[in-house]
């Protein structure tokens, strides 16, 4: 952290100095400086001075024309200069300041937002971070997407003044919700006896009024959460498919790893995913796309030998144990279960269409020490069989182990304009490694510099982290043209702002920002957001 806190500065006092050469400076050029700084110190350990460039920018004038005389700015930025000067070493800051820093975490349980109404919003987020991660949407459509897409733990939907905006995404979501025991909280303006009565016919789990008290707010979500957790660890089937779940595969595995070591009784495993499962939801709807992975669960379930066993490992993922059963055998067994369901048709409005999987097979064998490490087989042969063509069973070579020089690309670009945040992401982020695929980073000043450069229309999938503030081009221009030139199946885009209750986050969200973070902000919490968002992006 020293070293980022060094070259910002080092780069502070160097604008300060770029300015005395000058008669004056435009309230502008005043604003993106006290704008960076405030959202930049603080996630490298100098809070102070974010608190100081967030008192002056509460002091700035109104008039975008006005122009600040040298000697007028010099005394307005009198408090800025003072603190810069207690840190002109920046060994004076206390070691426990930076050691909190490097030891945040991110928190466990995610929490989905809905709402539009950006000052309530922001207050949730604020409240809610302390404790939870959680992320926005700010219309139905994001909404579900998100609840689909990242399978959040715990749900919140601010009505406000739009009643029917809320209660469609209750009744999007709420066979889901009841299904996956993930509860949903209303919130509302005041009591009101029947819109509650129509909330809880519709699935709403809670429903409290604003305002309310945060601590109360903070145990009731706690206790569903531990209920949830509770209930979940009861059952051994998945909810929606009826395969068996990972609390049920972790110890089936230990089970045959036991029958292995004590017998030597081979056993193998199969991974499948759906393929392009992802765009069947979009195509036709997260309705239909839960219909396709029941009947593929029931296809598998009744067409699989009766001692193998069925488990989803994760949204359209699943592993079928093969006891007494090597390699090739599986491989056989895989391909018969592809071939049938393949052939089965699905409908929807009039249109029919098929879907098919891909498997990697893997089996144990002396070399193997751990269980994780037949999974990992398993999940190498399955991506060989993505990058294959998809539909198809591939069965996992040893000789074949090291994919790395062929692996796909996640593309991570930083499009702000203060380059300590290059810096200090760049240092985090590149350490991210995603399954079968290599990382990529690379940052822009600026939106001008990013479309210039063509970077983004090259093959691959795209994390970009977008300031919200810059130059010329802010970021809800660059939201903008990245609509209309590009897939949005291939971007997941994080906005980093300072203004965190500022309509235009509303705005960034509704133009296909995934998702939003606060400057000055956690860069562990940031790194798990994008690992989270990326993985939709996969296969």
């Amino acid at each position: 952290m020293q070293k980022y806190q060094t070259l910002f500065l080092k780069r502070t006092r160097s604008t300060l100095q770029s300015w005395g050469e000058h008669r004056s400076i435009t309230n502008g050029a005043m604003y993106q400086f006290l704008h960076s700084l405030k959202g930049t110190a603080s996630s490298i350990g100098l809070p102070s001075i974010t608190e100081v460039a967030t008192n002056l920018m509460q002091q700035l004038p109104a008039s975008v024309d006005y122009e600040w005389k040298q000697e007028r700015w010099q005394s307005f930025l009198s408090p800025l200069t003072e603190e810069l000067q207690k840190h002109s070493t920046v060994e004076v800051l206390a070691e426990p300041l930076i050691e909190k820093i490097k030891d945040e975490t991110p928190r466990g349980s995610l929490v989905l937002l809905v709402g539009d109404q950006i000052d309530r919003i922001s207050n949730l987020k604020d409240m809610l971070e302390e404790h939870y991660a959680v992320m926005v949407a700010a219309n139905e459509s994001k909404a579900v997407e998100v609840f689909y897409s990242q399978k959040p733990d715990y749900v919140i939907i601010d009505l406000h003044q739009k009643e029917d905006h809320g209660f469609h995404v209750l009744s999007s979501i709420a066979n889901k919700a009841r299904h996956s025991f993930v509860p949903t909280l209303l919130v509302e303006d005041a009591p009101h006896t029947m819109l509650r009565k129509k909330a809880y016919e519709a699935g709403a789990f809670d429903i409290v009024h604003s305002p309310f008290d945060n601590e109360e707010m903070l145990a009731l979500i706690q206790n569903r959460l531990e209920l949830k957790r509770v209930l979940q660890a009861q059952i051994l089937l998945d909810e929606l498919t009826g395969a068996y779940n990972r609390k049920f595969l972790q110890e089936e595995l230990q089970r045959q790893w036991a029958e292995f070591e004590r017998y030597e009784t081979t056993f193998s495993v199969a991974m499948l995913d759906l393929d392009r499962f992802k765009r069947i939801n979009d195509t036709y709807g997260h309705d239909t796309g839960d219909l396709v992975l029941k009947q593929f669960a029931e296809t598998i379930m009744k067409n699989k030998r009766q001692g193998d066993y069925f488990i989803r490992y994760g949204g359209e993922e699943f592993m079928l144990i093969m006891p007494k059963t090597n390699r090739e055998q599986a491989r056989m067994i895989v391909d018969r279960l592809l071939q049938v369901f393949s052939e089965q048709p699905f409908e929807k409005d009039g249109t029919t269409f098929t879907c098919s999987f891909s498997s990697g097979v893997a089996s144990v064998h002396h070399r193997i020490k751990h269980t994780d490490e037949i999974i990992s087989h398993g999940d190498q042969a399955l991506y060989m069989a993505k990058r294959n063509g998809r539909n198809q069973v591939q069965v996992y070579d040893e000789q074949k182990r090291d994919l790395a020089q062929n692996l796909d690309v996640i593309r991570i670009g930083i499009i702000d304009d203060d380059p300590i945040i290059h810096e200090l992401l760049q240092d985090h982020l590149r350490k991210l490694t995603f399954k079968g695929h290599k990382v990529e980073l690379r940052t822009f000043r600026e939106g001008e510099e990013f479309f210039e450069s063509k970077w983004y229309q090259q093959d691959g999938k795209f994390v970009l982290l977008l300031d919200g503030v810059m130059p010329r081009m802010d970021g809800l221009e660059v939201l903008r043209k990245l609509r209309e030139e590009c897939s949005v199946d291939q971007f997941v885009i994080i906005m980093l702002t300072g203004r965190k209750k500022d309509q235009d986050i509303v705005k960034a969200l509704d133009l296909g920002a995934d998702d939003y973070i606060t400057k000055p902000f956690s860069v562990s919490e940031l790194e798990a957001r994008v690992k989270r968002l990326a993985q939709r992006l996969l296969f």
